[in-house]
């Protein structure tokens, strides 16, 4: 590649220069237009609105997924646990009482039944 002398490179640079503040004069110019342009300002205001109305529904999607995916901590579990034993602890004492009112009941109507086969009274 051959070599390019001082005054070529700045040469270059210079032209580059040139052409870069050129780009940007027409595009400031260009800018300005479009900016004061109210098809611009309605375009923008709806692009940015629905860029919140997209971001509000990526959060939605990412909120309802994680509550459907969520893995209860071992905390949780365990605390399910204990309070599934104390309920079967109270179901096993309710039982109890059931029966022992049952059985309760049931020689209660077996005495009257004997009684009543003896021909006696029932005082009861």
């Amino acid at each position: 590649m051959p070599e390019i002398s001082k005054d070529e490179e700045s040469c270059y640079f210079s032209y580059f220069k040139k052409l870069y503040e050129s780009w940007e004069r027409s595009m400031s110019k260009a800018m300005g237009v479009w900016f004061n342009n109210p098809i611009f300002t309605h375009s923008t205001e709806k692009a940015i609105e629905k860029s919140v109305e997209f971001k509000d529904y990526i959060y939605d999607i990412m909120d309802r997924t994680l509550k459907h995916r969520f893995i209860s901590p071992m905390y949780d579990i365990d605390k399910l646990v204990k309070s599934l034993d104390e309920l079967e602890v109270k179901l096993n004492e309710v039982e109890e009482k059931i029966n022992k009112i049952q059985s309760t009941k049931k020689s209660t109507t077996e005495r009257k039944k004997r009684v009543q086969k003896k021909g006696g009274r029932n005082d009861e």
